[in-house]
C-alpha cells in the first residue's frame, strides 16, 4: 500500500510539472501521453530511489516521453519543468508543515490542489508579462484546410484573444464570415448564418453532417456580457509571418460584423500564436 500511494503522490506532481510545461511551450501534448509520462517517472522513483542519479535519468526518461526527442522542443520542455519544480518544491516546503498530522489522502487532496492552482496562477501571470513585452499586433497570412478546401487570409495576432475551447483547450481563432461565406458548404453556412447565441438550445439543430466537427464555445462581451458562439475544428492551419510555420489544432469562429478588425484583416488569431 505504500508503495501505491508513493507512486500516486509522484504521478500527480509529475503530472502537474509536464501539463505546466506543456501550456508554457504551447506544445498541445495530449493529456494521456502527459499521464503515462507522469506515471512511469513516478515508477521509476519509487523503484529506483530518489538518488541524484536516478532522478536525473527519471527526468530525462520522463519529458522525453512527454515531449519528444525534439533537441529544441525538450530542452524547452526542460527548462519549463525545471521552473516549476523549483516554485512547487518551495511551496510544498512551506506548506508540508501544516499538514504534518495530515493523512496522507488529505495531504495528497491539498497538496496538489495548492500545486495546480499555484502554477495555474504563474503560467497565467508568465503569459500575460510576455504579452506586454511584445508588439500588440502581429500581422501575417494564414493557410486554413477546411472541408476539403485551402484558401489564405490576412490575419492579426490578438494579445486581447485569450479565447480557448472549454473542453479541449485548443485556442479560438475568430474570422470575417464574409471571407469564409464560398468555402461553407450552404447547408452549415445557413445554420451558421442564423445562429444567434442567445442560448443553447439552437445547437441542437446542427446539420448532422457537421456535428462532429463543431463546438458550443461560450463568449465574454466588452460589456461582460455572455453569448455563445459556433466553433469549427480545425486540424491543419499555417501562419506566415517572416517564416512559416504551422500552427496546432484549433477552432475557429465566424464573426459576421468584422468591420472592426485591426488592420482590416481577415483573421484574429488567438495570442499564443505570437508564441508558437
Amino acid at each position: 500500500m505504500y508503495a501505491e500511494v508513493l507512486i500516486s503522490i509522484n504521478t500527480l506532481i509529475n503530472f502537474s510539472l509536464l501539463s505546466f510545461s506543456n501550456k508554457m511551450g504551447s506544445f498541445h501534448q495530449k493529456s494521456w501521453r502527459l499521464w503515462i509520462s507522469a506515471f512511469l517517472g513516478g515508477v521509476s522513483i519509487v523503484l529506483f530511489g530518489g538518488n541524484f542519479f536516478s532522478i536525473v535519468v527519471t527526468f530525462i526518461f520522463m519529458t522525453t516521453i512527454a515531449f519528444g526527442l525534439n533537441r529544441s522542443n525538450w530542452l524547452l520542455a526542460a527548462a519549463n519543468i525545471l521552473i516549476g519544480a523549483l516554485f512547487a518544491g518551495g511551496l510544498l516546503t512551506v506548506i508540508q508543515p501544516l499538514l504534518a498530522n495530515a493523512s496522507w489522502y488529505v495531504f495528497v487532496v491539498i497538496a496538489g490542489s495548492v500545486l495546480v492552482f499555484s502554477l495555474s496562477g504563474v503560467k497565467k501571470n508568465w503569459f500575460r508579462i510576455n504579452l506586454t513585452a511584445i508588439k500588440d499586433s502581429y500581422m501575417g497570412q494564414v493557410t486554413i484546410s477546411l472541408f476539403q478546401k485551402e484558401f489564405q487570409l490576412t490575419s492579426y495576432s490578438d494579445t486581447g484573444n485569450l479565447c480557448i475551447e472549454p473542453l479541449s483547450g485548443k485556442p479560438v481563432h475568430f474570422i470575417s464570415a464574409e471571407k469564409m461565406k464560398s468555402f461553407i458548404p450552404l447547408e452549415l453556412w445557413n445554420y451558421l448564418h442564423s445562429f444567434e447565441g442567445n442560448s443553447t438550445e439552437e445547437f441542437q439543430d446542427i446539420p448532422l453532417p457537421f456535428r462532429s466537427q463543431l463546438r458550443l464555445i461560450r463568449l465574454q462581451t466588452v460589456q461582460k456580457q455572455s453569448t455563445w458562439a459556433i466553433g469549427i475544428k480545425v486540424d491543419h492551419i499555417r501562419l506566415k509571418t517572416t517564416t512559416e510555420q504551422s500552427l496546432g489544432p484549433c477552432y475557429v469562429v465566424l464573426t459576421k460584423n468584422s468591420t472592426h478588425f485591426p488592420h482590416q484583416s481577415d483573421v484574429i488569431l488567438h495570442a499564443s500564436t505570437l508564441f508558437s
